[in-house]
């Protein structure tokens, strides 16, 4: 009896990781500044390690942040050394993790399922 019991017992906790719910937390900052922006996301994922470039038109948004959770709200999931660029015509404007926290802590979020969004919607960010 002592044999199956330690048989069966790694697989219940195996079982039990395996079942954990994954939430997908995503950051976006919506485009309020009337030109295309152009962004560089420095340490915005725990999913992949790589800088990441992309443009925003005007009244569209981008991914800034995104993090696979087991239950952490995305607030505790922004590293200290996140880094985001945002270029325009007329400049550039540079969030980094504190300020992005501070801009998140007035944002509502929307859940849908696994799927959790924050969307900075702020002429504030233009450069």
């Amino acid at each position: 009896m002592t044999r199956l019991t330690g048989l069966i017992l790694p697989f219940v906790s195996l079982y039990g990781c395996a079942a954990q719910q994954v939430y997908n937390n995503h950051v976006y900052v919506e485009n309020r500044c009337g030109q295309r922006l152009a962004m560089r996301v420095s340490n915005g994922s725990n999913m992949y390690s790589q800088d990441r470039h992309m443009t925003a038109e005007p009244d569209s948004r981008a991914m800034v942040a995104s993090f696979a959770s087991y239950g952490e709200d995305v607030m505790e999931q922004i590293p200290h050394n996140y880094l985001l660029k945002i270029n325009d015509a007329a400049g550039t404007r540079i969030i980094r993790a504190l300020e992005l926290k501070r801009r998140l802590s007035g944002v509502q979020k929307v859940s849908q399922g696994t799927q959790r969004e924050w969307t900075i919607s702020e002429a504030s960010v233009c450069p």
